[in-house]
């Protein structure tokens, strides 16, 4: 990474799996892998593989029963870029039962906009709900979260990225899930509360079947 960030800009969300496809739809992206090494012969061409993914997690943490541990390897950490070229891929080597393995892995030129779980649990000494990026269980999770740098630190100065091309998509993609969505509200024990959220009245029954939430007596409205 050339680059260090500084400021994110967060959004969190919850739609349904027909809905995250349209969101994306007649946009200029590609799915990046920048967080783990990938083969010598990767090149950044998918656009396809992030909605079944999304299906697939979004079926789990809708089941209504406790994810078993390897459902939980259906939770989404990937990366999206508008241009390739913003990517570059250094070559390395890797010792593996006494071979030597060439993988690669990645430089990023400009910042990707990055794509996590995040779920929702009960902070039981302020008896408050907690919107966290990372449930240890998994069974809290209950949606997805986009972050992009808002400012950062390149060539010794502070850069903001609001004139870069992926920040525009960036908002561009949040944009279009706030019309599919609202801000969520949830209510615990007789109180209402607004965790920071945006959920589609579509996955709305879905997801109120979630394990995390039925143990901690939440409802989604």
């Amino acid at each position: 990474m050339s680059y260090i960030v500084q400021k994110w800009n967060k959004f969190k969300f919850v739609l349904h799996p027909s809905e995250f496809e349209i969101v994306f739809f007649g946009l200029e992206y590609f799915i990046a892998i920048t967080n783990r090494r990938v083969p010598i012969d990767y090149k950044i061409e998918d656009k396809t593989s992030i909605f079944q993914q999304y299906e697939l997690y979004y079926n789990n943490l809708t089941s209504g029963r406790e994810r078993k541990e390897e459902e939980r390897k259906s939770d989404i950490y990937t990366q999206i870029t508008d241009n390739p070229k913003y990517i570059d891929y250094e070559i390395f080597e890797s010792e593996e039962n006494n071979q030597l393995k060439k993988f690669k892995r990645a430089i990023q030129r400009e910042p990707v906009i990055n794509i996590s779980p995040f779920s929702l649990t009960v902070d039981e000494k302020k008896n408050q709900l907690r919107v966290n990026i990372f449930d240890g269980t998994g069974n809290s999770n209950i949606g997805l979260e986009f972050s992009y740098p808002k400012e950062i630190w390149q060539n010794g100065k502070a850069l903001t990225t609001e004139n870069l091309t992926t920040y525009k998509l960036y908002v561009e993609l949040i944009k279009r899930i706030k019309k599919n969505a609202r801000k969520a509200k949830a209510i615990r024990n007789g109180d209402t509360s607004s965790p920071d959220f945006w959920i589609s009245e579509r996955s709305l029954p879905e997801v109120n079947t979630n394990f995390g939430l039925k143990e901690n007596s939440i409802l989604l409205k």
